[in-house]
């Protein structure tokens, strides 16, 4: 007789495990909010809104209130001091910059130094939208955080490793672990001359592969834009860092980078275009 392979009481392996299902119900994500009108990095809580030059361009800053122990590593000046280096084509139709503050959750899913919105609607949470079109986001952070990689990187992500050792940031090998210990100079090194160049280099691909074509051809924006996005993820972060990198060593070898924090003078706040929030805001700017 043909004993049967089948067990009744034998317990599947897979019960309690992802692979069944465990903890499909409990997955943090980040909902966009207002009926799906904005995602959720384009809602901002309290914040000052400041018009400042750069060289010959002039750009809306959007400066998001920051919550404690939280900085904007980066002034107004700063930003501005760079951009004011930048080629002015490599800045066309590009005016809006966002210094945001995350929620404690939106760094736990989706932690990020900044980013670039192709075209952002910037608002309050169920209100009217303050700003449209193209932005570059800088996120404020906690100097003091620490934050650790598994050791098992991807190529990629061994290069930025060396990205965030150069940029002053001290990097702890505990043998499982990379641990990550930052300062309020480290973090404005990242974001000021790596960030911010780099989401630039995300724009000026977008510019000669999609808005400079199209213009010739109104028709052939949504096939350019649809064939730019369709590119592998690795082959646009090339191009952006191609870009950050050869920007600057120019720019260093011009001694125009590395500079000192510029902090705004009693002059330029002054410009500050909704006063009435100005007590309101503790952000670094």
């Amino acid at each position: 007789m043909i004993k049967s392979a089948y067990n009744p009481i034998r317990r599947n392996r897979n019960v309690g495990t992802a692979k069944q299902g465990h903890g499909r119900t409990n997955t943090m994500t980040l909902p966009s909010v207002c009926n799906c009108e904005r995602t959720w990095w384009e809602n901002l809580g309290p914040h000052i809104v400041l018009e400042q030059r750069a060289g010959s361009h002039k750009i809306t800053f959007i400066v998001e209130q920051t919550r404690k122990g939280c900085v904007h590593a980066c002034s107004v000046d700063d930003v501005c001091q760079l951009l004011s280096h930048v080629p002015a084509s490599d800045l066309e139709a590009l005016d809006t910059m966002v210094m945001r503050q995350s929620t404690r959750k939106q760094e736990l899913v989706n932690p990020a130094w900044g980013r670039l919105a192709y075209s952002a609607n910037i608002g309050r949470p169920g209100k009217k939208t303050i700003r449209s079109g193209p932005a570059v986001f800088l996120e404020a952070k906690d100097p003091t955080e620490v934050w650790k990689w598994a050791q098992n990187l991807r190529p990629e992500e061994a290069l930025e490793l060396n990205r965030l050792r150069s940029d002053g940031h001290r990097v702890e090998d505990t043998g499982k672990h990379f641990v990550f210990h930052s300062n309020s100079e480290s973090i404005r090194a990242t974001q000021l001359y790596r960030t911010l160049l780099h989401e630039l280099g995300h724009w000026v691909d977008w510019l000669e592969r999609v808005v400079r074509p199209a213009r010739e051809d109104s028709a052939l924006y949504e096939v350019l834009s649809d064939r730019y996005f369709s590119r592998p993820h690795l082959e646009r972060e090339a191009f952006a860092h191609q870009y950050a990198d050869r920007l600057r060593e120019h720019l260093k070898a011009k001694g125009q980078i590395p500079f000192e924090k510029l902090s705004r003078g009693p002059a330029q706040r002054d410009k500050i275009l909704n006063p009435a929030q100005k007590s309101k805001i503790r952000s670094q700017f």
